[in-house]
């Protein structure tokens, strides 16, 4: 398990420094902001954290409590951009042809500066001794795994262990958010929904083709959860600024309450996303298989 982790691990630090590079460069060269390798940068620490929390409830002795939680603490600036980045698009969005108005141009230049406040952060983050010392310590933990070659089979069967703990603990969630689908529930059916899929992309090259079908369905299902999200903070963004705002309360109040009918309409449809993750039978990418044998997964409707 070591052996893998150190292989998974030298990918992601190289996706992480390619990520780093490309936003040093363009901040050294004067452009524009690029979303984009923010992006990059906050989705390679994120997968890291992930894979490494899945690895360690498989194999006990990989001692990673400390490097998830400080992983965590990085990403919070980069999550904390993305958040402001959809919302200002939210807003601006929201408004339409309102954002011509005193009151609406208000609201956008209030929600632009909360996303430059977040910009900031993320490049003090970068250029912080906290950051540097994460990235030094995630190598440090790699250089120490063991390296050995790990036979097909064994990379197949954990592989298989990894998906099924992980459907597992997905099924749980829906039947929680079926009895209980507050939107705190559905952004955390939207955690476990990311994990399941950081998970099937991590071995899609070993289980092939129908792991890449899983995934997919389940990046529909979290991304359809993440918009359902993004909607309730917008939702609750604009109310504040109509309370800390009172010439601007009337329209933030109209914009508070269209997003929340968005969220809660979406709240509502979640299920069918979810029923065509669990009509690919995802069972048949752990059953053991006679040898020569392939699984195939339904076709996508």
């Amino acid at each position: 398990m070591g052996a893998m982790m150190r292989d998974y691990l030298g990918s992601a630090v190289n996706d992480i420094e390619a990520a780093d590079m490309i936003v040093r460069s363009h901040r050294q060269e004067g452009l524009a902001d690029d979303p984009e390798a923010i992006r990059k940068l906050r989705l390679s620490f994120r997968r890291v954290q992930y894979k490494l929390a899945t690895m360690a409830k498989l194999e006990k002795t990989l001692v990673t409590k400390t490097l998830i939680r400080r992983l965590q603490e990085i990403g919070k600036p980069f999550g904390n951009l993305r958040d402001a980045e959809v919302l200002e698009l939210r807003v601006i969005k929201g408004l339409g042809q309102r954002g011509a108005t005193p009151e609406g141009d208000q609201i956008m230049r209030i929600a632009a500066s909360e996303r430059r406040r977040e910009q900031l952060a993320t490049e003090a983050l970068l250029d912080s001794l906290a950051y540097r010392e994460t990235l030094h310590t995630l190598n440090e933990y790699r250089r120490a795994l063991p390296t050995q070659h790990v036979a097909p089979e064994v990379l197949r069967r954990v592989a298989q262990r990894v998906l099924r703990d992980s459907w597992r603990e997905l099924q749980r969630e829906v039947k929680r958010t079926k009895r209980n689908g507050t939107n705190a529930q559905l952004h955390f059916l939207r955690i476990t929904a990311k994990r399941a899929l950081y998970s099937t992309q991590s071995f899609s090259k070993i289980l092939g083709p129908p792991a890449e079908e899983f995934a997919l369905r389940l990046d529909l299902l979290q991304k359809f959860l993440g918009k359902q999200h993004d909607q309730v903070i917008a939702a609750g963004w604009t109310k504040e600024v109509g309370e800390n705002h009172p010439p601007l309360k009337q329209l933030a109040h109209a914009l508070a309450t269209e997003e929340r009918q968005r969220a809660r309409a979406n709240a509502r449809r979640w299920a069918s996303r979810w029923a065509s993750v669990r009509d690919v039978d995802p069972g048949q990418l752990w059953k053991r298989e006679p040898r020569g044998t392939s699984v195939n997964l339904k076709p996508t409707p």
